[in-house]
């Protein structure tokens, strides 16, 4: 009861007035509680000591969870690392769905791809052209028939030639030269107009086609600067013959596309015939001079063509209707 009376009387002095609190204690106690009620006055002017601050406990107590996490992952990667691997199963089949490969590409055979098509078009023409050279000089090394030298040869054409230019001038006093409405409009002619190309191949020549402002054509292998008559040989009737050898549609008197560039050697019939499509030749060879001027170059098929060109094929001489 004592130290109970005690303790209430020191809580007391702390918050009441203490002549209220030592009139309601016992005599014997009053001087004690008197001496304990000063000592507390004098330590209540001292600051209490601060409470601990929440925030920080707060962050105290999640830093230790956030530490303890990390420490159990560490732990669950090392006893994984330490266990044997354990193979992947394999990836299950997708289900078949016939409906994915019931596409017909059929309507596709037909459409060519513009580069590749282009080039493998290109690749076989060459070949072809390359294989069509080949067979001519092996049926030309193996001729054993008539083969004029050139010496011959360029004596038969000269006299053709002196020939043709009478018959031509002739042809030109009777029927007269043309008149002003007949004759052809000046066209724009090319910077290298009748410049001399000297001898050229096959495919040389091709470049100089009715689309070029500058167009060639060869008869018997003597080539011509047609430039200025773009009404027949750019955009008129003759346009297929520009770029190319119209030797052999002359002799046949089919003048179509197909009979350009195809090379023999005439010299390699008979007599009979050597001498009459040598005429044919040699009056549009004077054509060609009379209207366009002399040859600006020569084609390289027909150099040395005893040696390289093959005779006509028999099957088109008899079908040939030129006189």
């Amino acid at each position: 009861l004592k130290q109970s009376a005690t303790a209430t009387a020191f809580a007391s002095f702390r918050y009441l007035n203490d002549f209220v609190c030592l009139a309601l204690l016992p005599p014997q106690t009053r001087g004690r509680c008197r001496a304990m009620g000063q000592a507390c006055q004098r330590r209540s002017t001292q600051a209490p000591p601060a409470p601990p601050n929440s925030d920080t406990a707060v962050l105290d107590k999640l830093k230790e969870q956030v530490e303890k996490k990390v420490q159990e992952q560490k732990r669950a990667q090392e006893a994984k690392a330490d266990e044997p691997a354990r193979p992947e199963p394999p990836p299950e089949p997708k289900p078949h769905n016939p409906k994915r490969y019931t596409t017909d590409y059929s309507r596709f055979d037909n459409i060519e791809d513009s580069d590749e098509e282009e080039e493998k078009k290109k690749q076989a023409e060459r070949e072809a052209a390359e294989h069509e050279e080949r067979e001519a000089a092996r049926q030309a090394a193996d001729w054993s028939g008539n083969n004029p030298s050139e010496a011959q040869r360029m004596q038969v054409v000269d006299e053709m030639m002196e020939l043709c230019r009478k018959t031509f001038k002739e042809n030109r006093l009777k029927l007269g030269t043309l008149g002003e409405e007949d004759a052809p409009k000046a066209a724009k002619l090319p910077k290298d107009h009748k410049q001399p190309v000297g001898v050229i191949s096959e495919k040389e020549l091709a470049k100089f086609c009715s689309t070029n402002d500058r167009m060639l054509v060869s008869c018997y292998g003597d080539i011509y600067d047609v430039s200025s008559r773009p009404d027949q040989f750019g955009y008129g009737p003759k346009a297929w013959q520009a770029g190319k050898d119209i030797t052999w549609c002359v002799i046949t008197g089919k003048e179509k596309a197909e009979n350009c560039n195809r090379f023999y050697d005439v010299f390699k019939l008979d007599q009979d015939h050597i001498a009459r499509y040598m005429q044919i030749v040699c009056g549009r060879l004077v054509s060609l001079q009379e209207e366009f001027g002399d040859p600006v170059g020569r084609l390289d098929r027909f150099n040395q063509e005893g040696r390289n060109l093959p005779p006509p094929p028999t099957d088109e001489i008899d079908e040939c209707k030129q006189q």
